[in-house]
């Protein structure tokens, strides 16, 4: 005996109780954050970069009793490492083969855990806001603003080493 069809009808939205379709965008609308779809927060990104870059500042002090620095080329790849680890990418670097190559792979490691500490509100359609960790969406656009910022710095250093010599 074959199995009977169920079928599921839905409503267009206007034509279902107001509540009913407050709970319809909401899920939308948590499906969206927990895939990573939604879009940025740009309000939060001058503070979460202020975060990553004193992250970074620590952790590069932790490679001086060790006599490591790294350079502009060494933190930028692993800022473009987390960059890709925020689309889905896994890091290409290899976790150590030295010990410099280990230093930047701990870099990219303490930059890619900042995501669970970051929290940012978000107005859900009841009206109510709420804090969730930071999306994808932002975290992607935080750490590429962090990048340009580096970027920039080393333009404005090589400027004027280039107009004092």
């Amino acid at each position: 005996m074959p199995t009977p069809r169920r079928e599921i009808r839905v409503r267009h939205e206007a034509g279902a109780p107001e509540a009913v379709a407050a709970v319809i965008r909401t899920e939308r609308e948590l499906e969206k954050l927990i895939a990573g779809e939604s879009t940025a927060d740009t309000r939060q990104i001058g503070t979460v970069v202020s975060k990553l870059q004193v992250v970074i500042a620590d952790y590069l002090d932790s490679g001086k009793p060790l006599k490591i620095t790294l350079s502009a080329f060494e933190i930028l790849s692993a800022v473009d490492a987390a960059i890709q680890e925020a689309v889905g990418k896994p890091s290409a670097w290899p976790d150590g083969a030295d010990a410099r190559t280990f230093f930047v792979h701990g870099l990219y490691d303490e930059i890619i855990q900042q995501p669970s500490n970051i929290f940012e509100t978000k107005l859900f359609p009841d009206g109510t806001e709420r804090y969730i960790p930071i999306s994808r969406a932002t975290w992607k656009v935080c750490l590429e603003r962090l990048r340009e910022q580096i970027v920039e710095s080393g333009l404005k250093i090589a400027k004027k080493r280039a107009s004092a010599g």
